[in-house]
């Protein structure tokens, strides 16, 4: 097939979306699809400028935020623009991955497959920068995403609470709604098996740049009333800079995955730590805890948004309400701090995990199995 791949940065760029767009392309070409590059269309400066007086007339109507990102003023303008670039185009599909506004009103006989990690409907006053808006602005938000969801032939969510979502909410017909889990985007062992010391120190990775949305001081806590009761465990943090200044507590603000030096140096963490404890307030698809899972880390979280889509409660980590506080978090882990074989057992289940669901590989079959049947 000749693949159009809609994407804000060329599609060998492995930094866009935390290198998950370059696997998925990386996958597609596997599968021996022939791929072009269909650059993100912008508004040009008079757009703009028209989209920020909308934002501030809402404002002074409303007292309330405006969704920039979903709009009906910029899905049309992006929409006229894209229908008259694909009128050169003989592509059999076209790929688009979360560009939602730039589609919805897009006009082309050519077939789309949309994946994303959550409904925008879903982090409305759930993610910080989707949080605030009118309720006009959030009418319009759903109907530009129902819209784009009815205009594809499928629609590809990472996550059962994603793709639930879409046909619950939006009526979306199930048989157009698919799961496809994602991969780790760091390299994994090919060969693993379980080999850590489990007689003394226990170490907690927390791996995130967020240390709020994260709630690195949550993990902090429940691991300072763990010390309190005599266990001897170590908080490693990686991507943020918290002001902690304890000796049971290391620090490396920044790694970047782009540098093979540091890229190895986290990996080594995830070799060498017992848990990923991530306690997470909002995440749809935490590229981590698959990253987590092909070293087979166990990981330690909250049940929210499609975190259970990657982390099985009791099984290959530990998942708690968004309620839980650090005592909560302390007595459900301190019984794998006196039963420790319990923590090879979840360590070899998530790596399980990794190897049947976690990775771009199988990602890639099923996509291939999706468009088969399906175009």
């Amino acid at each position: 097939m000749k693949i159009g791949f809609y994407s804000s940065m060329p599609l060998d760029d492995k930094r866009n979306w935390s290198g998950t767009m370059y696997k998925i392309y990386e996958q597609i070409l596997l599968n021996g699809h022939e791929i072009e590059w269909i650059p993100q269309q912008k508004l040009n400066n008079n757009e703009t400028k028209k989209l920020s007086r909308i934002q501030d007339l809402f404002y002074r109507t409303f007292r309330r935020g405006y969704n920039t990102k979903v709009n009906l003023y910029s899905c049309f303008q992006l929409g006229k623009k894209i229908t008259n670039f694909l009128r050169h185009k003989n592509f059999d599909l076209i790929f688009v991955p979360t560009y939602l506004n730039d589609f919805a009103l897009v006009k082309t006989h050519i077939p789309i497959i949309y994946l994303n990690d959550a409904n925008i409907a879903q982090l409305l006053n759930y993610y910080p920068y989707y949080s605030g808006f009118g309720w006009l602005s959030k009418k319009e938000t759903m109907l530009i995403e129902k819209k784009m969801l009815q205009k594809a032939v499928i629609n590809i969510f990472s996550s059962e609470w994603a793709a639930n979502y879409a046909v619950e909410h939006y009526g979306i017909d199930r048989k157009k709604v698919k799961v496809v889990k994602f991969g780790a985007n760091l390299n994994v062992p090919e060969r693993w098996q379980f080999n850590k010391d489990l007689h003394h120190e226990i170490t907690f990775l927390f791996l995130a740049v967020d240390w709020i949305r994260k709630r690195g001081n949550l993990a902090y806590q429940v691991l300072k009333i763990l010390r309190e009761k005599g266990y001897n465990v170590k908080m490693q943090i990686i991507g943020c800079d918290p002001n902690l200044e304890e000796e049971w507590i290391n620090i490396i603000p920044f790694l970047n995955k782009n540098n093979p030096d540091e890229l190895l140096e986290i990996q080594n963490h995830l070799l060498n730590s017992h848990f990923l404890f991530v306690p997470t307030q909002a995440d749809c698809t935490p590229i981590a805890f698959c990253e987590a899972a092909g070293y087979g880390l166990p990981v330690v979280s909250t049940d929210t948004g499609g975190v259970s889509a990657h982390v099985e409660n009791k099984r290959t980590g530990i998942l708690l309400s968004e309620i839980a506080t650090a005592k909560d978090y302390a007595e459900i882990i301190e019984p794998l701090l006196r039963d420790k074989s319990i923590i090879e057992k979840m360590s070899i289940a998530s790596r399980k995990k990794y190897v049947e669901e976690l990775n771009w590989k199988v990602w890639g079959i099923e996509f291939e199995k999706i468009i088969n049947k399906n175009l």
